[in-house]
Parts: structure tokens; sequence; C-alpha cells
């Protein structure tokens, strides 16, 4: 494993984090409908702008991390994937 590449463990673990916090905003609103992590959720409607707000709340207490107003773009929460990719990103160094 290369030095700098977090354990695959915790790449698991966040992915289902993630996970839960995007069916806990999905079910705020009603949505119990099955999800693929590649699915869109905001282009397809399912998810409002609202939504994204609380999703990010519950990352930055989750994860521990902040993202700039000026870089928030909700299309960086369209999927579970793209939110673990945002993730990864926030951590990098």
């Amino acid at each position: 494993m290369d030095a700098e590449s977090p354990p695959v463990e915790s790449l698991v673990n966040r992915r289902e984090e993630v996970r839960r916090i995007v069916a806990n905003a999905l079910a705020e609103s009603g949505d119990r409908q099955p999800f693929a992590d590649a699915d869109s959720l905001v282009i397809s409607g399912r998810l409002e702008s609202l939504d994204v707000v609380d999703i990010l709340t519950a990352l930055e207490t989750s994860f521990g991390f902040e993202i700039d107003a000026d870089e928030f773009d909700p299309i960086h929460f369209d999927s579970v994937d793209s939110i673990v990719e945002l993730l990864g990103k926030a951590a990098a160094p």
C-alpha cells in the first residue's frame, strides 16, 4: 500500500457513513427507495438544495472538515460516489 493511501477499511467506512447520511436525507423527504452509489440524486431531483445543505452539515460533523462557500457546488453531492470523491479531496494534504 502506498504511504499516502488511506487504508481500505477507512475508505469502506467512509463510504458506508456517506450512504447512511444520504439515506437519512432521502428518508427525511419521504424517499425510502433504494439507491446505488453512482445514482444521480440532485440532478434527478431526489435531493433538493436544502437536503444538500443538511448532508454537508452531517459530513462536516462526521468527518471534521469544512468546505468554503466559494467551493460549494451541489453537483459534488449528486451521488455517493461524488461525495466520497469530495471527501477524499478534502482529506488530502
